[in-house]
């Protein structure tokens, strides 16, 4: 379970902003319902030519953890670029497909925990800052975070698909 959203009346930080830190914190527990009560064969299987479960949880882990970094340069940065995951690497080097539903998803509650604890102290006013997407162009944390939301979105749907 999520911890819960806390508003920093000092700073003002994600005030105007909870649902959206909401919809990525809410991911962990998305994903365990979408797997639950499946065989250890079907989350090793690749759906119709597609990613085998395993691996879409991986690519979720690439795809939080690099967000994570770029919402940190963006809050701290000057225009930054946004990098895109090596999401290609990430399973060469973490081999997805050999890890445990238990073992993936404990790795995208920590990452998910590290992307919204960032979220959380960001003032209302940090939401605003923007980064240069190599295909989106510029954009701000905040169309960034819902891209992401967005982006979580897709990946469920995807895994509730191949049940």
């Amino acid at each position: 379970m999520p911890e819960t959203v806390r508003i920093n009346f000092v700073t003002g930080a994600v005030r105007r902003y909870v649902s959206e830190i909401e919809s990525v914190a809410t991911l962990p527990e998305r994903v365990t319902n979408a797997t639950a009560g499946q065989s250890a064969a079907w989350f090793r299987e690749p759906s119709k030519g597609d990613w085998c479960p395993a691996r879409v949880i991986g690519h979720l882990i690439t795809y939080v953890r690099q967000s994570r970094e770029n919402v940190y340069r963006m809050a701290f940065m000057t225009d930054p670029i946004i990098k895109n995951a090596d999401d290609e690497g990430e399973a060469e080097r973490r081999a997805w497909e050999t890890q445990t539903r238990e073992q993936l998803l404990s790795q995208l509650e920590q990452a998910v925990a590290e992307v919204t604890h960032l979220l959380k102290e960001l003032p209302d006013s940090s939401w605003g800052r923007p980064g240069q997407h190599p295909t989106a162009g510029r954009r701000s944390i905040k169309q960034q975070v819902r891209g992401m939301a967005n982006h979580f979105n897709e990946h469920v749907a995807q895994l509730e698909g191949m049940r």
